[in-house]
């Protein structure tokens, strides 16, 4: 089984419903949140070693992750596999859910062939490897 958090900024409920989503395809993939596994306004530094050490994969808007030193060398550290969605200003709830929910598929290969660590960035057109 392999547990896919997403973060705060993207909403359990999204988490919720994409697994609703996932569970069909019967790949063992499991998608939560970070409200469910530990609490709203945990720090980083705090779940992300926990997070590598139960399943390592998640998926955030949270870019600075990626650009913060410390936070990137813990990725790295405790083997996440990291999804960030890169989007221009103004993107809105709805429109961050189409955006995963039309690369879904390819993240779940992404998921499915690659042992982490690695980063993936996604945007409106396409997912590219960081």
């Amino acid at each position: 089984m392999i547990k896919v958090l997403i973060d705060e900024n993207l909403s359990k409920y999204f988490a919720d419903g994409l697994n609703k989503l996932q569970y069909p395809l019967g790949n063992g993939i499991e998608v939560t949140s970070i409200e469910k596994e530990f609490f709203r306004g945990i720090k980083d530094e705090d779940w992300i070693p926990d997070w590598g050490n139960q399943s390592g994969i998640f998926i955030s808007q949270d870019l600075r992750i990626y650009s913060t030193r410390l936070q990137a060398a813990l990725l790295t550290k405790h083997n996440i596999g990291a999804f960030f969605l890169k989007l221009p200003k103004g993107y809105r709830y709805w429109d961050k859910t189409q955006v995963i929910i039309k690369h879904w598929i390819e993240i779940v290969k992404i998921i499915e062939m690659n042992k982490p660590p690695y980063v993936y960035f996604i945007s409106a057109k396409r997912i590219t490897k960081g």
